[in-house]
């Protein structure tokens, strides 16, 4: 146990370790990675209530990005959620 009042140039290498050790903060990792869902282009369309026309511009003008997976363009549920949240 480490008296408070120790100054620092007066502990041994591993009582400053341990000093070192209670103050950093504990990790904690995520044992299982979030599963992205993802849309294709009709079921976008349909989530968003719009045409694929407008779905297309908002690619081509950066305001929707899109994935290509498998060759097929995806879209990110999440991004599509963050549409719809906007106040745009």
């Amino acid at each position: 146990m480490l008296d408070p009042n120790t100054p620092v140039w007066q502990l041994t290498v591993g009582q400053l370790l341990e000093l070192v050790e209670k103050q950093q903060p504990k990790i904690e990792l995520k044992t299982e990675p979030e599963k992205e869902e993802y849309f294709n282009t009709d079921e976008a369309c349909h989530y968003l209530k719009i045409s694929k026309a407008t779905l297309f511009r908002w690619r081509k003008v950066g305001y929707l990005k899109s994935d290509k997976v498998g060759g097929i363009l995806r879209f990110r549920k999440s991004q599509l959620d963050s549409i719809l949240t906007s106040n745009y």
